[in-house]
This record gives C-alpha cells, structure tokens and sequence, in this order.
C-alpha cells in the first residue's frame, strides 16, 4: 500500500521548504495543501492538527506535526517504521572530511574540500541552518537583498556542481576518536568514519522553559514570526524579545494582528531604526523590564503571566499567541566531552577554525568567533577547510 503524505505549507514559509526538501531528500512523494492565501484550507489545517503552525502534515490521515516533528521521526529511524520502509543505509567508507552542519559554514567548507579533492559529506539536520529561516538579506556581498531560502538554494546548487556526500536528516549525537580517524555516530545509529571533521552545526532558538511553554508549542506558542504570524490575524498576541528579532517579530505582527504585547526583561537592545519603529507603532505595547513566567490554556494559548522586574508584581495578559525571540544557542551539546567551549557552550577556535583537537575543526555560529553574520559563517567555513586540507597533507 502506497504511503499518502500530506503537507499544508505556505509560499514564504521556511519550515515549510525545509519540510518537503526533508522528504524529497528521501525520495518520499507528497502532497501539498497551499494555505498562504486560501482561508477555508487554513481553517481546515487548525481543525485536523488542532495548531496554528505550518508546515502540518500527516501520513495515512494521522497528524505527524511540524518541520520539528517530522526531522526527529526522521532522526530517530521512527519515520521508515511509521512508513513500513527499510532504513537508508549508512555510507560505508572512509571519508576524507566530514562536515557536520548545511548552513553557509558547512556549505561553504564542503565547496572548498571538495576544490582540493577531498573526499567529503555532509551529515546534517536540513540544509540551510538559521539562513533558510530568514526572510531578507540585504547584506551579502554582490546580491543586494536576497532571501534566506533563495541564497540556501544557490549554495546548494553550487555544492552540487562537486561529488560531495549528504547525509540530510539526521542530528548527530557523538564523535568518537579512534586513531587518527574520527567515529560520527547519529540518533539513528549510523556511524560515519573520516579522518577530518569540521562542526558547522550553527545554532538554535532558545526557549523561555516556563510553564505552558512546552505543552502549547504549535498551539499559540511559536519561534517563527514569518512563518506563523498570519495565522494570528486580528488577535491579541505577545511577542517576547528586546533584540533585532523580537523588535522585528513586534513590527511585523502590528501589521497582522490587533494588538501587540512587546515583553523584554531589559531594555530594547536591537537597532535604532527598529526600535524607533516600534516605539512609533500605536499597536504595540511596551512591556520592558518583564519577565514572561508562565503560558496559560488548555488546547490553544489563552494568556501569558509576566512579572515586573522592578516591583515583583505579576500580571496577566489575555493572549492568543506568544512569540518567542530570546535570541540563540550553539549547537554544540554533542561535543562537549570532546573540545573546549566558553560559558555559552561556544566552540573555541583559533583563526584557521581549529579546535586542538587533532583533526577537530569548527566554523560558524557554533564557535566563540565574535560576530555572528552569514557571510563570516561562509568564510570561517572556508578557512577551516583549507586548514583540513594542510592538516591532511601533513598526516600522510
């Protein structure tokens, strides 16, 4: 019996593109339920999966959940049994380069390995990182402004011109010495072997971890306001952050919903120009120096508790959603026994990305490297691939 496979998604949507390139990568066949401008199948979507999120999407009419979801179905080996297919087989060779991570660090290491004939892959969760989940990008040198998804695209196919391995979907969970090889090991079980590895593995959202904060995720809680802002139309909505992305989450959702509750436990601290926007929005609402404690409702958001930093009092605001930009975390859990990190749990590198761990590199936002752009992502990535390159030649 053949699989149906089901994905409501909208144009603009990042999770959504992430979604169906998961299921393409494992040549599934899908179908796809456009809600970007078409109410009743938007309606229709919350009914089934009971979440104002997208991508939703269901195998055999049974909701699997979002891109989340689906990844760690994937991740796990849970997607073939939920599906009745044999598990993809793990590559068995031995790999001059493994790199972990498809953002524009890895991307960009993976190009420059494989121009110095390198045998290499790419083990990642989706490819694109942080990049594929931003809208605009209008500080990348040559192309003006581009969309994250655009500019993930190019990177891809520019990879693609070279023989370099994917491994897509998975989230590694240890590397393992042995010699002068490396052991990746992911949650599915598959071990990759290599004699280099680079740690692109970039970095994630943070979350609140409050009350009500887990059990009403996809249910009003949300970490994408491009992607889910347009199903709170008309709503009272929260957004919590006081940098970039929470000052752009408030101007966006002050021109989709009703009212705009902006809670920070300091002061702004994003750009001028965001803050002199939000600050002249007559649909957002300040509340600085308030810290968010707990996410009311049953089945959907209902309300936020927040309390004033300053006096202790406690407050509830009578909420549809609440959107969470508290900035990032590095992704670096899974190496935290193996090389040194800061407080942050950010990798330290040296200016070539290495780690000092023999034949350990990183590159990205993953490393202590000060500033956090796409475009330094892309060089570190580059650099630590040429020191790979010279560290190779050295051990031969």
């Amino acid at each position: 019996m053949k699989n149906m496979i089901e994905v409501y998604s909208k144009e603009w949507c990042p999770y959504c593109l992430k979604a169906k390139s998961l299921l393409k990568s494992r040549g599934l066949d899908y179908t796809v339920l456009d809600v970007t401008s078409d109410r009743k199948q938007e309606d229709k979507m919350i009914e089934r999966s009971h979440r104002r999120t997208v991508p939703q999407i269901f195998i055999n009419g049974n909701s699997i959940g979002g891109y989340d979801d689906l990844s760690r179905l994937n991740a796990t080996g849970e997607l073939d049994r939920i599906l009745g297919l044999s598990a993809p087989q793990t590559p068995i060779k031995l790999y001059d380069l493994a790199i972990i991570g498809g953002g524009p660090a890895g991307l960009s290491a993976a190009i420059y390995a494989a121009r110095k004939n390198l045998s290499t892959i790419i083990i990642a969760l989706d490819m694109g990182g942080q990049v594929g989940t931003t809208n605009e990008i209008s500080n990348w040198p040559g192309l003006g402004e581009v969309t994250g998804p655009e500019l993930v695209e190019n990177l891809i196919a520019h990879a693609d011109r070279y023989d370099i391995e994917k491994l897509v979907g998975e989230r590694v969970n240890s590397i393992s010495m042995k010699g002068c090889c490396k052991i990746i090991k992911t949650d599915s079980e598959k071990e990759i072997t290599a004699r280099a590895v680079i740690i692109a593995s970039g970095a994630f959202k943070r979350k609140l971890n409050i009350p009500g904060e887990e059990e009403l995720a996809g249910r009003g809680v949300v970490y994408c306001s491009t992607c889910d802002g347009p199903l709170f139309r008309d709503q009272i909505v929260a957004v919590i952050g006081s940098g970039n992305s929470g000052l752009e989450a408030a101007i966006e959702m002050a021109g989709i919903a009703e009212k705009v509750f902006l809670v920070s436990m300091e002061g702004w601290t994003g750009d001028r120009i965001l803050q002199d926007k939000a600050g002249a929005s007559d649909r957002i609402i300040p509340y600085k120096f308030h810290a968010p404690t707990e996410i009311h409702g049953a089945d959907l958001v209902e309300g936020l508790t927040i309390k004033d930093l300053k006096t202790g009092e406690s407050r509830r605001l009578e909420v549809g959603g609440v959107l969470i930009e508290v900035g990032l975390a590095p992704n670096s859990g899974f190496v935290l026994d193996l090389v040194e990190t800061n407080q942050r749990g950010e990798i330290r590198v040296d200016r070539d990305g290495d780690t000092g761990v023999n034949g350990i590199f990183a590159a990205g936002d993953v490393t202590d490297t000060r500033f956090k752009q796409i475009i330094i992502s892309a060089g570190a990535g580059a650099r630590a691939a040429l020191a790979v390159f010279d560290y190779l030649i050295k051990l031969v």
